[in-house]
Parts: C-alpha cells; sequence; structure tokens
C-alpha cells in the first residue's frame, strides 16, 4: 500500500514537472500593467538558450527580435541571415542586427505579414541561421503551442510599421551610385571575383524638367568578372532612374532590366525601351513604351 503511495506520488511529481517544463518551451505573451514592452515569445532550451519573439517598445512599431544566451557565435555577430520556416513553408527571410550583446532585431516587412499569420495556424517552426556565406545554417526549432494567442495579444499592443513610408525612405538615398557599387562589390566578392565600373555608369538624365538632376544609374557596367552577366541578360541591363530632391538626395523612381532609356520633350515623361516578354512576346525585339512620373514613380503611360 504504501509502496503504491509513494509510486503514484513520484509519477505525479514526474507529470507536473514534465508539463512544466513543456509549458516553459511554449508561447508566451508578456508585457506587465502599464508596460512599455510587450513581446510575444518562445524559447528554444538546452545548454544554448534561444528565443524568438515578435515584440514592440514604447513608441516603435511591431518587430521581430533574437536573444541567445551562452550562443558563442552569436557574442560577437553584428548582424545574422535567417530563414524562418512553419512546417515546410518559408515564412520570412529575416535580417536581424545586433542591439545589444547577443541581441538582435529585424524589421517586420510587409511580406512577413502571411508568414505571421502561418506562425499563429502551424504546429512547428524551425529558424535556419547564417553565421558565415561559406558555412552550413544553424537549425533551432520552436513550437508553436500557443502561438496563435500570444501573437494576437502582442499585434493588440504593437502598431504595424507605416510600410510605404518605410519603403518610401529605402528609394531615397545621398549617394545611389555609391550605395549601388557597394552592394554589388560585397555580391561580387561572395561570388569570389572583383567587381570593374566601365564608362557611363551614373549619367545626369532629365525626368521631370527641373532642377536638380536627376540621375540614371545602369548597374550593368559594374562587371565582376566571375560573373560577367551578374545583372544582365537577354531582355536588357538593370537600369535604376532616380529623381533629384530640393535636399540634395535621390529617389528611385524606376528599376527593371532594359535595353535604353531616353528623356523626352515633354516633362515627366521618359521612353524605355524593352526587349521580349514585356514587348508582348518572348521572341519580340526592342519595343518603346513611354512612362510617366506618377507620385513617386514612372509607370506605363496609359
Amino acid at each position: 500500500m504504501q509502496s503504491n503511495a509513494f509510486r503514484g506520488l513520484v509519477m505525479a511529481i514526474c507529470a507536473v514537472f514534465v508539463l512544466g517544463t513543456a509549458a516553459q518551451a511554449n508561447w508566451v505573451f508578456e508585457s506587465g500593467e502599464g508596460s512599455s514592452s510587450h513581446a510575444a515569445r518562445v524559447c528554444a532550451a538546452g545548454e544554448e538558450t534561444l528565443c524568438l519573439e515578435l515584440g514592440c517598445g514604447e513608441g516603435e512599431p511591431l518587430s521581430f527580435r533574437l536573444i541567445s544566451e551562452n550562443m558563442a557565435d552569436m557574442v560577437a555577430a553584428p548582424r545574422l541571415d535567417t530563414l524562418l520556416f512553419v512546417g515546410s513553408q518559408l515564412a520570412g527571410s529575416l535580417d536581424f542586427n545586433a542591439t545589444g550583446l547577443q541581441t538582435f532585431q529585424a524589421p517586420l516587412e510587409e511580406t512577413h505579414l502571411r508568414g505571421v499569420q502561418r506562425l499563429k495556424a502551424g504546429l512547428r517552426a524551425q529558424l535556419h541561421v547564417w553565421y558565415s556565406n561559406d558555412s552550413a545554417p544553424e537549425i533551432h526549432r520552436f513550437t508553436l503551442i500557443g502561438s496563435r494567442v500570444a501573437i494576437d495579444a502582442v499585434e493588440a499592443q504593437c502598431p504595424l510599421p507605416d510600410f510605404a513610408q518605410r519603403e518610401m525612405e529605402r528609394r531615397t538615398q545621398e549617394d545611389p551610385a555609391a550605395r549601388i557599387v557597394g552592394d554589388m562589390r560585397e555580391a561580387c566578392t561572395v561570388l569570389n571575383g572583383t567587381l570593374t565600373e566601365g564608362e557611363n555608369f551614373a549619367v545626369p538624365f532629365d525626368i521631370d524638367g527641373k532642377a536638380p538632376m536627376d540621375l540614371r544609374v545602369n548597374h550593368g557596367a559594374l562587371v565582376c568578372d566571375s560573373t560577367p552577366e551578374m545583372v544582365c541578360g537577354d531582355a536588357g541591363c538593370l537600369t535604376s532612374l532616380w529623381v533629384g530632391l530640393e535636399d540634395g538626395r535621390y529617389r528611385r523612381v524606376f528599376m527593371n532590366a532594359i535595353q535604353d532609356a531616353t528623356p523626352t520633350e515633354e516633362p515627366g515623361v521618359v521612353s524605355i525601351f524593352f526587349k521580349g516578354a514585356r514587348c508582348g512576346d518572348e521572341d519580340a525585339g526592342t519595343c518603346e513604351q513611354p512612362y510617366m512620373l506618377d507620385g513617386a514613380e514612372l509607370t506605363p503611360r496609359p
């Protein structure tokens, strides 16, 4: 009798311990009354601990966060490239930047909203983390038990980012040419190549017929010797057009693979030359299409 009672007590204690341990791995919502910080959090625990959050601070929009403990690779990492999967479906590509010791933050993008819904509805998630370009990702697994309740709660407290304003800021640069050279040099280095700049890479180009002068950037004039056709193909070379702003910066109003682009006598109208599918047929030759400045972008003229 005593033996059976003892065994029953032991089993009850073990059950409480197991349930408590499992609960720690589930999603939770953390926010005190009057708190300036809100978070929906899940942690993958072990000798190393990694917690994934959706949350916000006071006056901030909703964003992703990573908090690690005892993870040597994350101590000195300035940024992390990650892919978040729910089951076998990609929920989002997250670019985390360090905000403190072993803490990282990634902006919530409009393209992530569907992935957030998958986090609410799924059973399991995986975060693939790359620490270098030449290594395989480290995979961290999370449960999605409790995710719907926790994420709904944090969404009620944290506003979504102003996606339109953020996109406008990304399309506005002080020196577009320098930024494009830097990005392409980084990509070329990853491909074990050396980047060289050809003629007519960045040239004045009048789009709106008023000062300051606008800019055309032919990305194809930058050649990576290991991958010569990195931004060029049968349709043409990647080209971006930038309107000059009064504060000295530029705003990108067009980017696509084209054959050529020329200003017209009509302010705000540009002739764009395409080849292939954009001309109505994959086998079509070059065709000319007028584009007009509509707010902050060039769009096909009706």
